[in-house]
């Protein structure tokens, strides 16, 4: 029996707060870390998946090493924050941080995360290619119970 394996795949791309800068996405903070080795020794860090909703792109185990990031997300482990990522204001000698600018309170924005969580829209390409040339909606259990709430009809 052959077994033809594949090589890992060298990630040279990885989201940060500016490439995000204002756009709407919906962030489902995975978990808290602490101890994260750096050059610049340990760190903390929250884990994030997320959706852009403006590219339609998802991207997964992202690291947010931001103060201010990490600590809007925090207590908000296993819910979706709807927000986009703005700049604070700078501290004397520092650089302005990157912060979460609540979009719950716009209605367009809600409604756009809604039907996306709903499924009734189509998401630009994802930044991980597609097993198949269909696209499959995967819904999970955070994604199910937000439906729920919202009252959504299933599709």
């Amino acid at each position: 029996m052959t077994v033809n394996f594949t090589a890992p795949s060298a990630s040279e791309f990885s989201v940060k707060p500016a490439d995000l800068q204002g756009h709407l996405l919906i962030i489902t903070p995975v978990e808290y870390k602490t101890g994260i080795s750096t050059s610049l020794g340990e760190a903390e860090a929250i884990e994030v998946n997320l959706v852009d909703l403006d590219t339609g792109e998802q991207h997964h185990s992202v690291l947010f090493f931001n103060v201010a990031l990490r600590s809007s997300l925090k207590p908000n482990i296993g819910k979706q924050v709807l927000a986009r990522i703005g700049q604070g204001v700078a501290k004397p000698g520092k650089s302005a941080p990157w912060i979460l600018v609540n979009a719950t309170d716009n209605p367009e924005d809600v409604a756009k995360a809604t039907a996306y969580l709903a499924g009734s829209i189509t998401a630009p390409a994802t930044s991980a290619p597609s097993a198949s040339p269909t696209s499959e909606v995967v819904i999970t259990p955070e994604i199910q119970a937000l439906i729920d709430k919202l009252g959504a009809k299933p599709f």
